[in-house]
């Protein structure tokens, strides 16, 4: 089985100012239908929302943060997805032990969410002059929040960098944010997260990262896409037997 996250050939026409201006059309289109047909969906909730005086927000206003939703959340699960097949690929000792337990299947994406955040940082803007950490930030600075580093701090988590399905306090990571900015697809994520897990461990045994593309045990060789906002792997080759 082969996964790879490498970019599609270029378009024939050339790209325009707003790459993802067909999103944006799509959008558009869905906003407008659930402002005439509401339907029991997050849309209809986005499409309906108003502002604190009661007005209703230009159409676009709407579709942008729609948008981003919808590609966030499709980013994220792809890494969450990724980063879990990687541990079970490397660990058959926790491939055995989720397939004698399936309980343990959402612990188990909960120490990939920690281990390996999909979102590794986060901006914020200091409304108010402050000291953090021993560090002076004046109001107006902009200051970059570590996730996949909080989310291995020793303070909070006990021996941080191993992979435990027994750690009590795993639902405290904040690889989906924490609090009124905790992202709106962290249920969804984890929901899809547990159920392709138990599907592969329904469909395939013997689940091996391949040799031949990434090197043997104790040397493998991974590529992460190349940006500072997100960790996901470009690719991962694994071998398995089907079940049945």
């Amino acid at each position: 089985m082969h996964l790879d996250r490498r970019a599609v050939p270029s378009p024939a026409k050339p790209v325009g100012l707003n790459p993802l201006q067909y999103l944006d059309d799509k959008f558009s289109a869905y906003i407008a239908e659930r402002r005439c047909e509401p339907r029991a969906d997050v849309l209809t909730g986005m499409a309906t929302a108003t502002y604190p005086d009661g007005s209703t927000p230009e159409l676009l206003d709407v579709v942008r943060p729609a948008t981003f939703l919808f590609a966030a959340g499709q980013e994220t699960v792809t890494k969450l997805l990724s980063s879990a097949v990687q541990t079970l690929g490397e660990r058959p000792d926790l491939q055995k032990t989720l397939r004698d337990n399936r309980n343990l299947v959402s612990p188990f994406i909960e120490e990939s969410l920690r281990t390996q955040s999909p979102t590794k940082v986060d901006f914020r803007l200091a409304r108010k002059t402050t000291t953090l950490g021993g560090v002076h930030i004046p109001a107006g600075t902009v200051v970059m929040l570590c996730l996949g580093a909080a989310n291995r701090d020793p303070r909070k988590f006990e021996d941080p960098h191993a992979f435990r399905l027994d750690r009590k306090n795993v639902r405290e990571h904040i690889a989906f944010g924490r609090g009124i900015h905790t992202c709106a697809g962290a249920p969804l994520a984890r929901v899809e997260g547990v159920i392709t897990l138990n599907r592969m461990l329904d469909r395939m045994r013997d689940i091996t990262i391949s040799e031949a593309k990434h090197g043997r045990a104790g040397d493998r060789q991974y590529r992460y896409e190349p940006t500072f906002l997100l960790r996901g792997l470009a690719e991962l080759h694994i071998e398995f037997t089907p079940s049945g």
